[in-house]
């Protein structure tokens, strides 16, 4: 997967940061841990996954991911940190690093800084600017402003209604930054396509080992549908039913081809 990431992933593009859930139902597994349900607020039984996708806009490739445990020494920012090292070790410098409010700690932003690298995200209403919390910094509900978050990090905010969007890139105007943030939706659609058609979603394995293994494996399915579907110029999802149903046949020697690059 390293080998493929380094060969396919170009110049510029774009890093995103999210994670999903893959959710269990088997109690008593070593692999299985008690996890928050974002959109529920509750806990479910499952493992959340922590994904760094690289992305041009129409080329995807998933960089790396780590296994969140619930209570373990590493916090998602931790991963998420050990994310964008790995990045760094393989030589991408993307245009912009993408990711939503959750993963904008003082710690990921200075180390984005610190490569030389942008970032776009979102910011919570009780974070400071200047000090004082975004929801009071100024009247009304559209504004924009120059300041700095704790930590020194300068930043461009941007408020429209109750959302407050951000940039280190000060001389990013409001259209170019929505526009910027709205490919981080890009990896919704990768978490999407691996669970439904690479195999993330109803996973078997009892151990973590099996567990990275086989999501791994599905990462390398991913890419490998992904250079499909621009050759067809399809979506993965009438891939997938071509494959099945025979009306797409892959020869074993092209499989080869595509595991031998890696």
């Amino acid at each position: 997967l390293q080998r493929l990431v380094i060969k396919l992933v170009q110049k510029g593009g774009y890093l995103i940061l999210d994670d999903t859930t893959l959710q269990k139902f088997t109690t008593g597994l070593g692999c299985i841990f008690k996890v928050k349900d974002t959109k529920t607020g509750g806990f479910m039984l499952g493992i959340q996954v922590v994904l760094l996708l690289w992305t041009n806009g129409s080329l995807s490739v998933p960089v790396g991911f780590h296994l969140y445990r619930g209570k373990d020494k590493h916090s998602k920012h931790d991963l998420a940190l050990q994310l964008l090292r790995k990045a760094k070790r393989l030589g991408l410098q993307p245009e912009y690093v993408l990711f939503d409010s959750w993963y904008a700690s003082a710690r990921l932003l200075q180390y984005i800084r610190e490569q030389g690298w942008q970032f776009v995200t979102r910011l919570k209403k009780n974070r400071s600017l200047n000090g004082k919390q975004l929801r009071y910094f100024r009247r009304g509900p559209y504004w924009s402003a120059l300041g700095y978050l704790r930590g020194g990090i300068p930043v461009v905010v941007y408020r429209r209604g109750n959302k407050f969007y951000a940039s280190s890139d000060l001389e990013l105007d409001w259209p170019t930054l929505r526009s910027l943030y709205k490919i981080r939706s890009s990896i919704e659609e990768t978490f999407r396509v691996l669970k439904q058609e690479c195999g993330w979603e109803g996973v078997q394995q009892q151990s973590i080992p099996a567990y990275r293994r086989h999501l791994t494996l599905g990462l390398l399915a991913f890419i490998y549908l992904d250079q499909l579907k621009s050759r067809r110029k399809t979506t993965p999802y009438k891939l997938r039913r071509q494959l099945i149903s025979g009306k797409l046949k892959v020869s074993e020697l092209e499989l080869q081809r595509f595991l031998e690059a890696a």
